[in-house]
């Protein structure tokens, strides 16, 4: 793997004004913004699938955007005071998670807080950032790659759109390319597993390695 996309985690937290649901002008619903935060975050996501860099290899080639979950609230009758949007985006390129974190802000700072303050001077909306994991950029020449081509017989390199450390790595200026046993498909899910033959494979290659380094 030559390449994969960064992934960025976080939880907005939002803090309106309790009260009775037969009076919803007494207090701030923070249920109800956290919902129009994410449907303007749902817009985003939508645009986001125009922007894709030319000839991008990345499937999908655009940046994503996930919503994971929505918390908040207590019972029917009771305007909820505290919601929380954890959210997620994997940016191909640095410039669509800029746009989008400033597209947010400006939604928060503009429309959502404003009319929450009208109420509550004290109402809050915070992004918590859970991560940020920058991405693996593919690049044409990687001795990093050139190398476990030549160990490993293999005559390509593929991208992946879930992340690594390697960006970590790219960063500090060093070739980076992700190789070793396992696939995503069986990943994150009841019973992962790695197959035996991956295994042996991976341990042929660091014999390899450790021969051809020595």
């Amino acid at each position: 793997i030559e390449g994969h996309k960064g992934c960025y985690e976080y939880s907005t937290h939002f803090q309106g004004l309790e009260g009775h649901g037969s009076a919803p002008d007494q207090g701030v619903n923070a249920v109800e913004y956290a919902v129009r935060f994410t449907s303007r975050l749902l817009e985003l996501k939508t645009q986001l699938t125009t922007m894709a860099p030319p000839n991008s290899r990345f499937q999908p080639p655009w940046t994503t955007v996930n919503v994971g979950a929505l918390h908040g609230g207590s019972v029917h009758n009771i305007i909820a005071p505290k919601a929380q949007v954890d959210w997620e985006m994997r940016p191909v390129q640095d410039s669509d998670a800029s746009f989008v974190k400033k597209a947010l802000h400006v939604f928060c700072q503009d429309e959502l807080l404003p009319a929450m303050r009208r109420v509550f001077p004290q109402a809050q909306i915070e992004t918590e950032v859970i991560g940020e994991v920058v991405g693996l950029t593919p690049e044409d020449s990687n001795e990093a790659r050139r190398l476990l081509m030549q160990l490993t017989g293999a005559n390509r390199a593929d991208l992946v759109a879930f992340g690594t450390e390697a960006g970590l790595f790219q960063s500090l200026g060093m070739d980076v390319v992700v190789c070793g046993p396992g696939s995503i498909a069986q990943a994150h899910k009841a019973d992962e597993f790695i197959a035996l033959d991956q295994l042996a494979e991976c341990l042929e290659l660091l014999d390899k390695l450790s021969l051809k380094l020595g």
